[in-house]
């Protein structure tokens, strides 16, 4: 305890010294920054503000042929998906994935369903609650899938343990070659989930993610029925610049569109996030 606050107080003469030296009118002390051999637990917010988190441990790392996969466990969080250095999802992130299917306001029982991406199972392990018909997801990445399955099952519960069952499959291939044989086919479906990457922070919505972003939003509207819905999740509220540019997006797509967004505060991101539900624009009469 002593020692505790003989550095207590020499942060707070040195704070005061540093103040006189560089003639500040106020000053303020932070936290130190803790590291660590084993586990970082430093991320950032959409608009990069540091955030430090209460990680205690590495459950699981592996770097998959497309990311680095890692699995961490907070003490107020549990476990914690992180991929290529960014938060995706926790076993406390349920308002997330409900938000994003925007449960109570979307029926999708009987209801042929797409999810593209989706590795972690959450969204999957919800929407089977609902009593779709079926539902297809389309997951690059096996590497998420196995540490999900293992380390992860407080949001994707036992869904993942099969690649297939009486109500859902998961494709784990490219989602995009999964479209096109899909708009080969003529196979059209009610709901479509971009369950993929973040809309990207930038200057501009040029670069291979916005290609990307763009690709997938063609092809998905290609495969959805008339009435068919795309949602997906944008990025943190306090970045109202990307979302401007995605929504520019939606506005030069090749088949017209509406849409709507919903956001809410997603425990493990530690702010709002906004949610997009899209549709093809009826045809005048």
């Amino acid at each position: 305890m002593k020692l505790y606050w003989g550095k207590l107080l020499l942060t707070k003469n040195l704070s005061e010294e540093l103040k006189v030296v560089t003639d500040a009118t106020k000053s303020h002390k932070y936290p130190a920054f803790k590291r660590g051999p084993h586990d970082d637990r430093y991320f950032l917010t959409s608009d990069e503000r540091i955030l430090e988190y209460d990680i205690d441990s590495v459950v699981f790392e592996e770097n998959s042929p497309y990311q680095k996969v890692q699995i961490v466990h907070s003490k107020s969080l549990g476990n914690l998906l992180i991929l290529d250095e960014l938060q995706n999802l926790s076993e406390r992130d349920l308002i997330y994935t409900e938000t994003l299917m925007q449960r109570g306001k979307v029926d999708y029982k009987g209801k042929e369903v797409v999810i593209l991406g989706g590795g972690d199972g959450a969204l999957l392990y919800e929407l089977l609650k609902e009593e779709p018909a079926f539902v297809t997801m389309m997951e690059l990445d096996e590497v998420v899938l196995r540490a999900c399955r293992e380390h992860l099952r407080g949001c994707c519960g036992n869904c993942l343990d099969q690649l297939k069952g009486d109500k859902y499959e998961i494709i784990v291939d490219d989602c995009v070659k999964s479209l096109d044989k899909m708009i080969k086919d003529g196979k059209k479906v009610d709901f479509v989930f971009g369950d993929l990457t973040d809309i990207p922070v930038s200057t501009s919505p040029q670069g291979e993610a916005w290609d990307f972003i763009r690709l997938i939003l063609n092809k998905a509207m290609q495969v959805l029925k008339p009435k068919g819905m795309y949602m997906t999740h944008g990025n943190g509220a306090s970045s109202p610049q990307s979302l401007k540019m995605f929504e520019e997006q939606l506005n030069n797509l090749k088949v017209p569109v509406e849409f709507t967004t919903d956001r809410a505060f997603v425990p493990s991101f530690l702010e709002d996030w906004v949610f997009y539900q899209v549709w093809q624009k009826p045809l005048p009469n």
